[in-house]
Order: structure tokens, then sequence, then C-alpha cells
């Protein structure tokens, strides 16, 4: 498939060329992807981020169409901490944080009983200002970290602590164990919690939950190490998004315990020493270092090996409406 970056001096995104198509609609956009799935699927797995631009997709249900079309095992958002709606089948809002605050770079459900392969991201609605959907190269972020500090963290790998509320009580710091993994069935969320290796335990505030992963990922098909992780964003002792959704009052929520002994997150090494804010700073700035930014367009889909690279959500202004599917 002929493709081309997006912008000059940056390796993603990359565009499939559609020029020669006349019907634009999202029927055709759908029958296009269809018809070269493979293509797109090992475009994106070999340069990362492939952005489709030019077709008419307008509403949730064409973008699932046509990301269905590309890989039909696309799968619900079961244990993801982002606030997210549904919109359609298998689709969601991209994130439901506060507009005036920056959603890092991260790789999606790194924390979670599963990562997804692939992200899409469609947008049917550009915000007014910003709103960009950054991206970044885990591969240049690897190479480019302090030897010190990568190593580190691909020896011991991280673990991911988390403390969810009940949506049976007051809300809580984040979401509730419900809303995370999507049923009000305990006994579900065990089998998911098991079936994925997670240590949890339920506790007076609801749930509480323990899961260590590597850091670093060899890719499967390029075979290049990768970053693939969020602990800057789960660290307690940092500042993200994560504290400003929900109830920061709530005195089951203490800064100093959140994840363990208080409700919200927090992340260790996988031996479960600290981890040095220094550290997690640097790792912040070289990400900045590797940022990919660019506007979106109404109709585009961007679609993210969950491996290769990284994303997030610039703040911005005016109405947005941006949705992801993921499989």
């Amino acid at each position: 498939m002929q493709s081309t970056p997006l912008l000059d001096g940056k390796a993603i995104p990359v565009v499939p060329a559609i020029s020669a198509i006349g019907d634009r609609s999202a029927t055709a956009a759908r029958d296009w992807a269809h018809t070269h799935a493979s293509e797109i699927d090992a475009l994106t797995g070999q340069a990362g981020v492939v952005l489709i631009r030019g077709f008419e997709i307008v509403t949730p249900e064409d973008f699932r169409n046509f990301c269905h079309a590309i890989r039909p095992d696309l799968r619900n958002y079961k244990g993801g901490d982002s606030p997210r709606t549904g919109v359609a089948d298998q689709v969601y809002t991209s994130t439901e944080y506060p507009a005036h605050l920056e959603v890092l770079l991260h790789n999606e459900l790194s924390y979670a009983g599963w990562s997804p392969d692939r992200v899409f991201f469609g947008c049917l609605l550009p915000a007014l200002t910003g709103g960009e959907t950054q991206i970044a190269d885990g591969r240049r972020i690897y190479e480019t970290l302090p030897q010190d500090i990568r190593s580190r963290f691909e020896n011991r790998g991280i673990t991911y602590l988390q403390h969810l509320w009940d949506a049976d009580g007051e809300t809580g710091i984040g979401k509730s164990w419900q809303e995370t993994f999507e049923t009000a069935d305990r006994h579900a969320v065990e089998r998911y919690l098991t079936d994925s290796g997670m240590e949890f335990e339920w506790t007076s505030f609801g749930l509480r939950t323990r899961a260590t992963h590597d850091a670093v990922l060899e890719h499967p098909v390029t075979g290049e190490k990768c970053w693939h992780n969020q602990a800057d964003q789960w660290h307690r002792g940092f500042d993200s998004v994560k504290v400003s959704f929900g109830a920061k009052e709530d005195p089951r929520f203490n800064p100093e315990t959140s994840g363990e002994a208080s409700l919200g997150n927090h992340v260790v090494y996988g031996d479960g020493s600290e981890i040095d804010i220094a550290d997690l700073q640097c790792i912040r700035d070289v990400s900045k270092q590797c940022e990919v930014l660019f506007p979106w367009q109404a109709g585009d889909v961007m679609v993210i090996d969950n491996i290769l690279a990284m994303h997030g959500r610039k703040p911005f202004t005016g109405p947005r409406r941006v949705i992801v599917a993921m499989a």
C-alpha cells in the first residue's frame, strides 16, 4: 500500500493514498477498508500509526463499520480506567477528562488484564482550538531514555495498584469497579482478574487490584523494543488527569496512600520498590520530545499499533467529538 508521512521530518503518522477513489461516502469507506484490511493492518504494524483521511465518516456507526472492516475482532473497554461513554457497539468517547487538562502519552490499557493490538480513533468534530491526539513512537522513546532509567524499568517491570469504589455506595475518585469492568457481577469481575493473573481483594471501600506488567515490550513483528507503560500517570506523587475525575475531597482518598489503603492509583516497580519521581519526570520530558502533533479533520480515522506507538490528548476549547474503538 502506497503511503507518505503526513508531516515533513516525522515518521508518523503515514497516510495511504486514496486520491483515485471517487466515492468518499461511509459505505465506500467501509468497502475500501474491507478490501485493503490486510494492507492497512500490515502498514500499521510497521509504521506504528496510520492516518486515513478523506472519507465521509460522520456517525459512530460509520466509524464502527470502518474499523470492523479492518479488524472484526473489536472488543469492549473492559478493565479501563478512563471515563468513557459507549456511543455504538464497541465504540466509546475517546475520554471525558476535563477539556483543560492534558492526557499524557500512554499505551492503551497497559495496566489492565488485556491490552489491544490496535486502537482506532475517529474524528467526527474537531475542537475549536487544540484537542490534538498526540502520538509518539515507543521505539524512539525507549532509545532516547537514559540507559540507567531504561534498565531499571526493563529489568524490574512495574506493578499498577488500584483501589476502586463501589457504585452501591457514594461516588468516589475515578471510576467504580462496576464501571471499570462493565458489570455489577462480582463473580464475573473475579473471573476477569483471575484469568488476567491480577491479584485482588474486596474491601470496605470496594475493590483493590494489583497488576504486574513488563514496562518494555518487544514488538512481535519487528522485534524492536518499545516503551510500553504509563507509570508517570499512575504514580500518586505525580500530577496526572486521574486525580481530576471524581471526588478529590472524599475522605476515602488520601494522596499518600492512594491505590492501596485509600481510593485511587499508584505504581511501583515489579519487585515492590518505589519509583523515583525524578525518573518519572525524565520519562515525561523524553516523551514530550518525541511527541507528534497534527490537527484533526472531520472524517479522519487514525489506526495505532498499541505497542509501537503511544497516544494522548491535548487540552481544547469548543465542542470536540473524537471516538475510539480497539481490537
